[in-house]
């Protein structure tokens, strides 16, 4: 499944907004958060192609993120 990776996260966003920010680019399979960055896993790659394009450099809770596809294997 795709995943994509979630970069420069405020320490304060919870899984509701990472759905939230993510809605309107298809079903979300998983939601991943550590502290300051995050994964989640599409349900398809196209969808997780037009998120990373879409949003990546945009505003989520007061911080400007990082999405891009996530590299390497899953741990």
């Amino acid at each position: 499944m795709p995943r994509v990776y979630i970069g420069r996260l405020s320490y304060h966003v919870r899984e509701k907004d990472i759905q939230r920010f993510f809605s309107g680019y298809g079903r979300l399979l998983e939601v991943d958060l550590k502290n300051g960055y995050g994964f989640v896993e599409f349900e398809d790659s196209r969808d997780a192609d037009d998120a990373v394009y879409e949003l990546n450099g945009k505003d989520l809770c007061g911080e400007r993120v990082i999405v891009e596809h996530a590299r390497g294997p899953r741990r």
